[in-house]
């Protein structure tokens, strides 16, 4: 065990069974299938912890807050919450374009990517559900909060760009880019906690990538400031 771990300032919180981290944007959490020297999340807990459990993950490009567990038991407990949709989720998301109201999408998704992609599948797709909520609105970009209902890959990305507000940032569903990164963030997390039965939560600001465009493309924008449970 290493005494200075690698992800020590992505550390929110830690306890006998879980390990909460707030992962920057464009570092991934499992190893890359094609390229195995690409830096990864996992690899770097198991440096320090002798067991280590995913227990869900977000896209390389997307930052936020994402549990590990630290035993079979809690992987199992905390794995069985996600499938059973007991896990609340909430993004924040700089869109392009003026979000100006509150909307629930239930566009279903295609179960299989075609060349990385995700689709709206009206035949044969799985039920997907977003609300989405504006925070602060801009003529040409917004700051919107979105809470997962269900947990479809790319169903942020997907439901945003179907309702004409695609992420201000994304290589794959908006414009061909070289940076990577995404401008969505996984700020809010609730669970219970697999010993204790209380329910955890979790918080975060913007992270500093997506305020640093906040900041410049929306400053002058009007501010809505909009709570939901």
């Amino acid at each position: 065990m290493i005494s200075n771990p690698s992800f020590k300032e992505f550390l929110v919180y830690e306890d006998e069974s879980i390990v909460v981290l707030d992962k920057p944007h464009g570092l991934l959490v499992t190893q890359d299938r094609y390229d195995k020297n690409i830096p990864y999340l996992k690899n770097m807990l198991s440096e320090y912890y002798c067991n280590i459990y995913v227990v869900h993950r977000l896209d390389k490009g997307t930052g936020g807050l994402l549990v590990f567990a630290k035993n079979k038991d809690t992987h199992r407990f905390l794995c069985s919450a996600f499938e059973k949709a007991e896990v609340r989720k909430k993004y924040l998301c700089i869109v392009r374009g003026k979000f100006e109201y509150a909307v629930t999408c239930m566009l279903p998704l295609s179960a299989r990517a075609q060349r990385g992609k995700y689709k709206i599948n009206f035949k044969s797709g799985r039920k997907a559900v977003t609300s989405f909520y504006p925070v602060k609105i801009g003529e040409k970009s917004s700051l919107v909060k979105a809470e997962l209902h269900t947990g479809r890959t790319h169903q942020v990305r997907i439901h945003l760009k179907a309702l004409g507000h695609p992420l201000f940032q994304d290589f794959l569903y908006n414009e061909k880019i070289e940076d990577k990164r995404l401008t969505l963030y996984c700020s809010n997390i609730s669970f219970k906690h697999p010993l204790r039965g209380v329910t955890m939560h979790f918080e975060r600001p913007l992270s500093s990538f997506m305020q640093g465009i906040s900041e410049r493309y929306l400053n002058n924008s009007e501010l809505k400031v909009k709570t939901f449970e």
